[in-house]
């Protein structure tokens, strides 16, 4: 849940501040006048109350209005759908219980539906993009006709085609239950959802709750007893942090982290996983099983989810879109993982060396080889090594050629997401990050942080030579060319070796592009300018440490220095 101290004005559907529209309040949509709260109830079956406490928390922001009004229409318009195929059914098809028989099928259907998606929800962060396949993505998910029916006769239906002369006949077809209980002889579609409902029968208690140590046989039966035990005013506090969640499902997730329920090791590189299939489809990598291939660039893949993610980047199809700000994705895990990371903001792996606190125990890997020095991904053409396998692949790019993001404004390509976005703000005039302090705007975050350091006094950039400390790197940079004496750039008018060649070519442009904001006086480098501004301010920051005399610039100390010699012991 969205963290806010001040909730007294927030939208009750996403969280976002400010003052919005009543959910109890008559608006006119669609020619009718309606009730936001009524259409929540309808189109969602969902019971917003109010808090008695905070009366003004009771409201819905205009991105969320267009969202429930598109929701609404679309339960209607399924509603109406729904009665017109069964009055047709009813119309064709006289003197059967075709109305009952389908009802009674889609309940039974339906049920079994629940517990292979049950078993699906169970899967731990590391199998999820291999459940994704096995659970999800069945049958033909263009066929929209399908998605309507199989609302009606659970997950288990899909069409085939049946050869009619020079035709072919489209029809309905239910798959077939291999997996049969040896107890009950109910059967299911999938071993998973066979393996769960088996529970049942032996009594087996896995699923633990680490607020009261009960067991329960089921997830759900889990997330069930922590929904009606361990609610705080319809709220489900951590007992071991100060996190608050507003679903018993992720307080149930959020306690494995402070309990690590880890069982099943890779006896090759001791990774371990809550779940078999995690730890089965994990020894593929090991096994080097690769039976998926693309049939455009004939890459194989251990997993057929990983396959159709793959495929994706030849089609360049996204179909996974962040409700928050917008982002697509090629896989559903990346669009969880990146509203878990940037949405959430909840880090709960901490570096022990510097405290540093990550979102997932793969950053946090990634972060400490920079304590250990160890780089393990090494470029095959120029023998650089990184850290990590991401980096490796962007630095191939160097070698390739490969720019695959493109600005829609002048077409120029790019290598990395970063640069592509920092380019693009050039055009749009974006500046999306805010310092707190002076409010000034920046187009990047990297940007900010540097600025902040003005306000923070912050110099983490130390010269060795003479312990002078830096803000940027750049400036350290520029700084050790006084000791080296190196002066890399060499001006094609006068042929001077010069250390910031930018700065140099104002002396032949006679460009001023700093002005003094009191006489107007302008100038060439930003530093003479400060030096100006002392005689306006009267600072006078250099001073004699014999006769405590003041000055302006540090020369004039030097040459005041000068009529001291020889009256000094």
């Amino acid at each position: 849940m969205s963290e806010f101290h001040n909730i007294s004005g927030i939208c009750r559907c996403c969280h976002n501040k400010g003052a919005f529209k009543s959910l109890t309040d008559t608006y006119f949509y669609d020619g009718r006048e309606e009730i936001y709260l009524n259409m929540l109830q309808q189109a969602f079956n969902i019971d917003i109350k109010p808090a008695t406490e905070v009366t003004s928390a009771f409201s819905i922001c205009e991105v969320c209005v267009p969202r429930l009004c598109d929701a609404f229409l679309f339960h209607q318009q399924v509603v109406a759908c729904e009665q017109a195929f069964y009055q047709y059914c009813n119309t064709q098809y006289k003197g059967i219980s075709y109305n009952k028989e389908i009802k009674e099928e889609s309940n039974e259907i339906t049920n079994e539906v629940k517990e292979e998606s049950q078993f699906n929800q169970n899967q731990d962060s590391s199998d999820q993009k291999f459940d994704d396949d096995s659970f999800s993505d069945r049958g033909d998910t263009d066929d929209q006709p399908l998605s309507t029916l199989r609302s009606h006769y659970g997950q288990d239906v899909s069409w085939t085609s049946l050869a009619e002369g020079d035709s072919t006949k489209r029809v309905l077809k239910a798959k077939t239950k291999k997996f049969s209980c040896d107890i009950c002889e109910k059967q299911f579609s999938y071993n998973g959802s066979l393996e769960v409902h088996m529970k049942i029968h032996t009594g087996e208690k896995t699923y633990l709750c680490h607020i009261c140590n009960t067991k329960f046989s089921l997830n759900k039966e889990l997330i069930k007893h922590i929904n009606t035990d361990h609610s705080e005013n319809g709220t489900f506090p951590c007992t071991l942090c100060s996190k608050v969640f507003e679903k018993a499902r992720l307080l149930k997730s959020h306690l494995t982290i402070h309990f690590g329920d880890e069982k099943f090791k890779c006896s090759h590189c001791d990774k371990e996983f809550q779940r078999k299939k995690g730890l089965k489809e994990h020894m593929k990598t090991h096994t080097g099983e690769r039976k998926f291939t693309c049939t455009t660039c004939n890459k194989s893949f251990g997993h057929n989810q990983t396959l159709k993610s793959h495929i994706l980047t030849h089609t360049g199809e996204r179909p996974y879109v962040c409700d928050v700000c917008g982002r697509r994705f090629p896989q559903r895990t990346h669009l969880k993982r990146h509203i878990f990371i940037i949405h959430t903001g909840v880090k709960p792996h901490r570096c022990k060396v510097c405290n540093k606190q990550f979102s997932s125990k793969s950053y946090l890997s990634i972060h400490q080889r920079q304590h250990t020095g160890e780089r393990p991904y090494a470029c095959e053409v120029c023998k650089k090594d990184f850290t990590a396998y991401t980096t490796l692949k962007v630095h191939m790019r160097v070698h390739t050629g490969l720019k695959p993001y493109i600005c829609s404004f002048c077409d120029r390509q790019f290598a990395q997401m970063a640069s592509f976005k920092l380019h693009e703000r050039t055009h749009t005039g974006e500046k999306p990050f805010s310092c707190k302090v002076c409010k000034k705007a920046f187009s990047d975050n990297g940007y900010l942080k540097i600025h902040m350091r003005v306000h923070t006094g912050e110099k983490p950039f130390n010269c060795d030579v003479c312990k002078r400390s830096f803000r940027e790197t750049g400036q350290l940079k520029r700084h050790m060319r006084v000791h080296t004496g190196i002066k890399p750039y060499t001006c094609k008018i006068c042929n001077k070796q010069i250390g910031n060649l930018s700065k140099h070519m104002r002396i032949h442009s006679d460009e001023r592009p700093f002005n003094c904001n009191i006489c107007n006086k302008q100038f060439s480098i930003n530093g003479n300018l400060k030096l100006h501004m002392r005689i306006h301010t009267g600072e006078r920051p250099f001073t004699c440490d014999v006769c405590n005399s003041h000055f302006t610039q540090s020369s004039g100390l030097k040459r005041h220095k000068c009529s001291h010699v020889g009256k000094i012991d």
